[in-house]
């Protein structure tokens, strides 16, 4: 199934799109998309919902819209020089996001339409409000297609249960999505629908979450049980959700489930065990389930959940309810509006509907300031081709180094956010998204676009290799300020040369303290270089941009790192650097209580973009109640003593081993990639080497 059809929209019809402002050429392209774009429904659907070209379409111009730059030449050289020279880049990332499901099928899009029109009136001729409508009436028409498809179907039918079928179908398509959803069915094919809007607006499908679905799906299951609607009928409408979510997108889409009210009340429900009994027998790499715990939540959901044939794909991954409402409040978000927060495809929390969460906008090498705070402000490799406020001083204590780690760590975020605001405002003007807007608080009544005024926008800030960083400044606390065993130009000079001459200075690196050890010196050093990021970070926010650092990589560790020159945490050229909030692959082994127990360590609150720890467990801790219950604890202890957010994984090494080598003769292996499940053999090599070594050092035996 081939998904990206919008440059093969916008060169089949660039003659009429190419005089025209960005947002009214924009909205043309999604109402094309929608248009031409093959709609079908299978004989086994129970709703509409598949879609796409077979096949790559081909048109045989290739032509490019006029660009209106808002950054200077200047700072495209310095963007330029920042990622290929010093491996930190900044950009605007598409989709990631989660509208507000809840409100769409409630009142409908009819309801975003209305409050366009209402705009207006006041200015008819407001370009944006304009492309708005015509997006939303694109959306509207792109399920009279399905309608129009199952209507033949009914009429061509002779099985009286398959006719009914098609009936339900073309009724529930003249609703939903432009009408509130009238019942359960009508529902799960509204969300459906918007699901798959997003992504054509957005030209990405990249993390689309679907949010808290056992709440604003709850009161139409109640109406369907009361209405005498069977459980199985229930189950197979859901297991079609299933199914459709695993089959579009990167599987980065989150299912929430459970969580607490604004009183804090529990809200797990039937709807909650209903979706994760469905969850077991489908085995699917998406969705992700995002399982919200607080300690209101009952003992029954986490013990059904603490189950090989779900942690063996890497489901579910468990959040702490308070610790993420506070994390969310951390950002400037009243108490009352945290409560309602989302967990977000693999990473980060957000405001389904209030926000746009650009992940990846910022990959920060945190390595580069600790290079030019020992190398007299020059990176090891290389030049700066611009100038810092900071000056180059001696080194000649732990507290000298991290004042001017500190000093050049701020005036680069600085820079970073200066030029993402720029970014971001040149997206806005060249490629606006209108369909996103409306559905984005705060678009229509600015009458703007979701890169600029959504209400919050969330910039995050990914913090690769932070944990080799701190790994390496505890390496030249100990070697050079306690040992006195090296000065800091023998460690530079070792890390320029990746150590390949320097074996001895590698192993005294390597045999220093680590993250993950759970030493409290090592502890205590994260916690305030993290402390720096996030404080920069909240300093360099403005107005309805917040920018808030991640911890997160999925995979990335692994690409970073092959870009990435040698560190003075003793990692050579071209290895991964850490994954997620996990311990460098430096360190060899660790056990759970010690990772848990470093990664608490950190005030994570600030990371509320993304933070998450991954736990590997052999199959024998699930043959046992008793050990079941060792890993239930685990978790709860994490996530009671502050933790955001657990992935899991149940793997056998030997088949993980047999898969890489014969990922052909494999293809039903998943894996918890780092933020999401993947087939294994879709992995590219080097991550799957990657991935058995971090199962190698994480995995802990009963």
């Amino acid at each position: 199934m081939y998904y990206d059809t919008h440059l093969y929209i916008s060169n089949k019809y660039f003659e009429e799109l190419e005089h025209l402002s960005a947002p009214i050429r924009e909205s043309l392209i999604f109402k094309h998309y929608t248009e031409d774009i093959p709609v079908f429904i299978k004989p086994d659907d129970i709703f509409a919902g598949w879609y796409g070209y077979e096949n790559k379409p081909v048109h045989p111009t290739d032509n490019s819209f006029d660009y209106i730059p808002v950054l200077s030449d200047k700072e495209r050289e310095v963007l330029h020089h920042l990622n290929d020279d010093l491996k930190t880049s900044i950009h605007f990332e598409l989709a990631h996001t989660c509208v507000d499901y809840g409100t769409v099928i409630e009142k409908g899009l009819i309801y975003y339409k209305d409050r366009v029109e209402k705009e207006l009136e006041a200015e008819p001729d407001n370009e944006y409000l304009l492309a708005m409508r015509t997006s939303i009436d694109a959306a509207s028409g792109f399920a009279e297609r399905y309608a129009d498809i199952a209507k033949e179907l009914a009429q061509c039918e002779k099985d009286t249960e398959k006719k009914a079928g098609y009936t339900r179908m073309y009724t529930a398509l003249c609703n939903v999505p432009m009408y509130p959803a009238r019942d359960f069915y009508e529902a799960v094919q509204c969300l459906w629908l918007v699901h798959t809007l997003v992504p054509m607006a957005e030209k990405s499908w990249a993390s689309i979450s679907i949010g808290r679905v056992d709440q604003y799906l709850y009161p139409y299951y109640k109406k369907a049980v009361s209405d005498g609607i069977s459980r199985d009928e229930i189950v197979r409408v859901l297991k079609h959700l299933f199914v459709l979510l695993d089959s579009y997108g990167d599987g980065a889409c989150a299912m929430n489930i459970g969580g607490m009210d604004k009183d804090g009340n529990d809200m797990t429900n039937e709807l909650s065990e209903l979706l994760i009994d469905v969850e077991k027998q489908m085995q699917l790499r998406a969705p992700i389930f995002a399982v919200r715990v607080n300690d209101k939540t009952p003992d029954r959901i986490i013990d059904s959940l603490i189950d090989f044939e779900l942690f063996k794909i890497g489901q579910p991954t468990f959040y702490g309810e308070l610790a993420c409402r506070k994390a969310v409040m951390s950002r400037g978000v009243k108490e009352n509006e945290a409560a309602r927060f989302s967990a977000n495809s693999c990473m980060g929390l957000i405001l389904a509907g209030s926000e746009i969460a650009n992940m990846w906008a910022v990959k920060f090498n945190t390595h580069l300031p600790l290079e030019l705070a020992l190398n007299n402000g020059m990176p090891f490799h290389g030049e700066l081709k611009f100038e810092l406020e900071t000056a180059p001083k001696e080194i000649s204590c732990l507290e000298d180094l991290l004042e001017q780690y500190k000093s050049y760590l701020g005036e680069l975020i600085g820079m970073c956010a200066r030029l993402y605001a720029r970014i971001a405002k040149e997206q806005a003007e060249n490629a606006p998204d209108p369909f996103l807007s409306a559905l984005t608080e705060g678009c229509i009544e600015k009458r703007g676009d979701r890169a600029t005024v959504a209400k919050y926008d969330t910039v995050t800030v990914e913090t690769l290799g932070l944990i080799n960083t701190c790994d390496a400044i505890e390496a030249i606390c100990e070697l050079v300020f306690k040992q006195k065993k090296y000065t800091v130009s023998e460690l530079v000079k070792a890390a320029k040369n990746n150590f390949d001459t320097d074996g001895i200075i590698l192993k005294s690196i390597r045999e220093c303290k680590k993250y993950g050890m759970n030493d409290a010196d090592v502890n205590s050093l994260c916690r305030s270089i993290c402390g720096y990021v996030s404080d920069f970070c909240e300093e360099n926010s403005r107005g309805n941009m917040i920018l808030v650092p991640s911890l997160h990589t999925i995979d990335a560790n692994v690409s970073f790192g092959a870009r990435l020159y040698a560190t003075l945490d003793g990692r050579k050229s071209g290895e991964p650097v850490n994954k997620n909030a996990d311990p460098s692959n430096i360190l060899k082994k660790t056990d759970h209580t010690s990772h848990i127990l470093s990664a608490v360590s950190i005030d994570q609150t600030s990371f509320s973009v993304g933070q998450p720890i991954d736990l590997y467990f052999e199959r024998a801790w699930f043959d046992t109640k008793e050990t079941r219950d060792k890993i239930k604890n685990l978790i709860l202890t994490y996530l009671k003593l502050g933790g955001l957010q657990l992935q899991v994984n149940s793997v056998d090494i030997d088949l993980l081993e047999r898969a890489h080598r014969s990922p052909e003769d494999y293809p039903y292996v998943i894996v918890r990639k780092g933020g999401y499940s993947v087939r294994f053999n879709e992995m590219r090599e080097a991550v799957r080497e990657e991935f058995i070594e971090l199962a190698k050092r994480l995995e802990q035996r009963v």
